[in-house]
């Protein structure tokens, strides 16, 4: 996504995600059933036993105040009604994982003298992943199709903005909340669509078929090395402040007052009210559809690689807050309160960084050559008739 070069335009070009969200996952069908696609597939509910926990807040309430006051800030640009100037191509690119590495789990922040390290040894790994066999052995799920040249941290070192060990920061421990029952049910169906042989292509995620995308947020979280599609523009008046993502999506966060939508109605980014507490833009979301979108990341920057987020439900609240911490670097942090998601509320702080030489987003390319979902469904078939030869002989 880095424009000093034909390599970043290029490698920016939006590549249809495998991922799908759970929404879209459904069951797969039992022999002697006819398939069933997309909403079509009766969705059996969970049973979800009552604790104290689903509903209660954190031990220690989070003092986001406090924290983000513990940033150092510099000379920030404001616009003409004396407003810290959140505009410009950001990137949320960065090392810092989501959760709390467990060689680092009694540590809320790195050593300093280790910053260039993590940075080059990250670059590192992806000039080493460039090199892995395109051929995929039988019997194993290839790694990544589109290997480390078109991911970010290939042509760029993916920068260490913060010394936080994570970007989780409540709970204390840096560790996600656990999942209720229902949502990993949601993850299981989700695990379901994505292994069994495609039936046609409405049952295929709609990512891969380039109609919703993944991990675009809100809420956002930090991509590490091997990410994509992780820059994000922010358009900004005094009425409203507009976050445009890469990848087919923009929130509109109105600042003039207006009342929220009914309770009845639901969004899929739900209803963004924004209002300035000091230089922090404070932005609540209400309004959520059952299957909203939150951010579905992979972490690529600590091993393992690993799914931390899933959709949402009707239940959730979320609160953002931006802050500008100078020229180049902007604080981004939320708290998401969901029920139905998780056990009970998280935060999550990280400093996205500003790229100075790119004037706009790059073009979400992804139905352009996308030969994803013919090759899927053309090796579904031919494992079809694979399987019949050797059933008739």
């Amino acid at each position: 996504m880095r424009p000093k070069n034909f390599a970043f335009w290029f490698g920016s070009v939006a590549i249809a995600g495998l991922l799908g969200p759970a929404s879209a996952a459904q069951p797969a069908a039992t022999s002697g059933t006819k398939p069933c696609f997309s909403q079509s597939c009766p969705i059996e509910p969970v049973a979800e036993p009552p604790t104290k926990s689903a509903t209660s807040a954190p031990d220690k309430p989070y003092d986001w105040k406090a924290n983000f006051a513990a940033y150092k800030v510099g000379k920030v640009p404001r616009t003409a009604d004396g407003k810290p100037d959140l505009q410009g191509i950001w990137s949320r690119s960065i090392l810092t994982p989501i959760e709390r590495p467990g060689n680092e789990s009694d540590k809320t922040e790195y050593d300093p003298s280790v910053r260039a390290e993590l940075e080059d040894g990250a670059q590192q790994r992806q000039f080493d992943l460039r090199t892995e066999p395109t051929i995929t052995p039988p019997g194993e799920k290839t790694t990544d199709a589109y290997n480390t040249f078109w991911r970010d941290g290939f042509w760029f070192k993916v920068p260490l903005t913060s010394l936080r060990t994570s970007q989780v920061v409540d709970p204390p421990d840096g560790r996600l909340p656990p999942l209720t029952p229902a949502a990993k049910e949601q993850r299981n169906r989700a695990d379901d669509l994505l292994n069994r042989p495609a039936t046609g292509p409405e049952d295929r995620p709609l990512a891969s078929r380039c109609v919703r995308p993944i991990g675009v947020g809100p809420a956002f979280t930090g991509s590490g090395p091997g990410g994509q599609e992780t820059t994000l523009e922010i358009i900004q008046s005094p009425q409203a402040v507009v976050v445009r993502v890469e990848a087919l999506r923009s929130q509109l966060i109105y600042l003039d007052g207006r009342p929220r939508p009914p309770a009845s109605v639901h969004l899929e980014t739900g209803a963004a009210r924004g209002h300035w507490d000091g230089d922090t833009l404070v932005v609540e979301y209400t309004n959520f559809a059952a299957d909203a979108m939150v951010s579905g990341v992979t972490t690529y920057s600590m091993p393992p690689k690993a799914m931390v987020m899933s959709d949402g439900t009707v239940r959730k609240r979320l609160t953002e807050r931006w802050k500008r911490l100078d020229d180049t670097h902007l604080l981004y942090g939320f708290t998401m309160d969901d029920p139905g998601t998780r056990t009970k509320p998280y935060s999550v702080e990280f400093v996205m960084w500003r790229l100075t030489d790119q004037e706009q987003l790059v073009e979400y390319a992804c139905h352009e050559g996308n030969v994803n979902l013919e090759f899927t469904l053309s090796a579904a078939r031919a494992k079809d008739w694979e399987e019949a030869e050797q059933q008739g002989k």
